[in-house]
């Protein structure tokens, strides 16, 4: 009599090392974040990850974080197009723009010269997935630009909710004359490779 081979998770003290790695990873992301309403957002997001799945945008609880919802945006990726589309953001975000933020394209909400790196940042964050945080210069304009930091999380496709980009970021406005030099932003990646399902091809 021949017995079909189990497939079975390696396991450490009852936790299977994805969850281990994945609870080591965002302990890392967690740390390296500064603003406390930023912390706060990120461990929302943990909440409402549920085994090792990703969550998605149905999962979110805006009472959960209605004191940071002015900070929050997120963004649906368009496959067909490769782009991202604004789904949702909060006063201090959309201020930043005179383009409505809802429905409109990265591509067109991004100066030319910053959407590049917008899109390979928004494209890792999902397809890889990877949490991120970024300091610095996180916003330019033709008159002011935005010091601060930010923070990016992956959120799932499900049903009629594509995957998307779920974050936030805290930054306060700076003119010109009061810094003619702005630095970029500082990029810190933590990878959940291997500790979540990948995206879709």
């Amino acid at each position: 009599m021949q017995f079909a081979a189990a497939t079975v998770s390696p396991r450490i003290w009852g936790h299977s090392v994805g969850n281990i790695e994945f609870e080591r990873t965002f302990a890392a992301f967690e740390n390296a974040i500064t603003s406390a309403s930023l912390k706060a957002v990120a461990r929302h997001w943990r909440e409402i990850f549920h085994g090792n799945q990703l969550p998605s945008w149905n999962d979110i609880r805006p009472s959960a974080i209605k004191s940071y919802l002015s900070i929050i945006w997120c963004y649906d990726y368009d496959p067909v197009t490769d782009d991202f589309i604004g789904r949702l953001a909060g006063r201090e975000i959309t201020g930043i723009s005179s383009k409505p933020f809802k429905g409109t394209r990265l591509s067109e909400l991004r100066p030319d010269d910053k959407y590049p790196r917008s899109l390979i940042r928004a494209r890792r964050v999902v397809q890889e997935p990877a949490l991120y945080r970024g300091q610095g210069l996180v916003y330019k304009t033709a008159e002011s630009f935005g010091l601060g930091e930010r923070v990016v999380m992956p959120l799932r496709r499900e049903g009629n909710c594509p995957a998307a980009i779920f974050g936030a970021t805290e930054y306060r406005s700076v003119t010109g004359w009061e810094n003619p030099n702005p630095q970029g932003e500082e990029e810190q990646w933590f990878s959940l490779a291997g500790s979540v399902p990948a995206f879709p091809s």
